[in-house]
C-alpha cells in the first residue's frame, strides 16, 4: 500500500504524518519510516523506540518482525491493530474492544484505514510512557472526533462507553448520558455546554476520579 510509482509525483501532504500527529513529540525527534520496499528498521528507528517504549531493541525487532509476517505491505488495518495493541496492554483483550477503535483513529493519522509500524510504536510509546499532561492531550485528541477542538455531549457519551467495557464495569448499571452530564458539569469551566482541550487537561490532570474514567492512558 506504500508509494508506487515514477520519482515526478508529488508527496501528498496528508499521507506523511506531521508533528500534530504525535502531541507532545517535536517532529525532529520522530524515527524515519521503514522503507516502502524493505520495510526495515533503521538504527535511528530502533535506537528511538526503545528509548521511548522502554522495551529493548530485540523486542522491538521481534514486534516489527511478527507485524510485518501479518502486514507484508508494511500497514495494519483495524482488525490487526487491535490484535497486536491488546498483546501490549496489560489489560483482557475484551476490555479494550471500544477504546481501541478510539486509538486506532488517533493512530491512523492520514484516516486512509492503515498505520504504519512507527506511527503505531510512537503512539503506544506517548500512551504508556509519556507525562501525564502528555498523556491527557493525547487523550483528548483520540476522542475529538470531528477536530473541532472541544468535546460536546455526544462524543463524551462513545468516550465514556468504551471506558466503561475498559474498566470492566456494567454499562447497564451505568447511566452514559447521565455521567456525560456530570463530567461536563466539573469539566465546563467556561459554561458552553462543551470541554475544550485545556479544560479536559486541566480537569483530568486535578481529579483522579475524573481520570480514570475519562483516560485509558493511567
Amino acid at each position: 500500500m506504500g508509494n508506487k510509482g515514477g520519482k515526478n509525483k508529488k508527496p501528498v501532504p496528508s499521507q506523511k504524518p506531521t508533528h500534530d500527529a504525535w502531541p507532545g513529540v517535536p517532529s525532529s525527534h520522530l524515527p524515519s519510516q521503514p522503507s516502502s520496499s524493505t520495510h526495515k528498521l533503521t538504527d535511528r528507528d530502533l535506537d528511538f523506540l526503545s528509548g521511548q517504549t522502554g522495551q529493548s531493541k530485540s523486542d522491538i525487532k521481534a514486534i516489527f518482525d511478527e507485524f510485518m509476517r501479518n502486514n507484508p505491505d508494511g500497514k495494519l488495518d483495524k482488525q490487526e491493530f487491535v490484535r497486536l495493541y491488546s498483546k501490549l496492554r496489560p489489560e483482557q483483550p475484551e476490555s479494550l474492544d471500544e477504546i481501541s477503535h478510539f486509538v486506532f483513529r488517533a493512530f491512523d493519522t492520514d484516516h486512509n484505514g492503515t498505520i504504519d509500524f512507527s506511527e503505531f510504536m510512537i503512539s503506544y510509546s506517548l500512551t504508556t510512557r509519556g507525562d501525564l499532561k502528555q498523556k491527557l492531550n493525547y487523550a483528548f485528541s483520540i476522542y475529538d472526533a470531528d477536530k473541532n477542538g472541544y468535546l460536546d455531549r455526544e462524543e463524551l457519551r462513545e468516550v465514556i462507553f468504551g471506558m466503561l467495557d475498559l474498566l470492566g464495569a456494567d454499562k447497564k448499571n451505568n447511566n452514559v448520558s447521565l455521567l456525560a452530564e456530570q463530567c461536563i458539569k466539573e469539566l465546563d469551566v467556561s459554561n458552553d455546554g462543551r470541554v475544550s482541550k485545556d479544560e479536559f487537561i486541566e480537569g483530568l490532570a486535578r481529579n483522579y476520579s475524573l481520570r480514570a474514567l475519562l483516560s485509558p492512558f493511567n
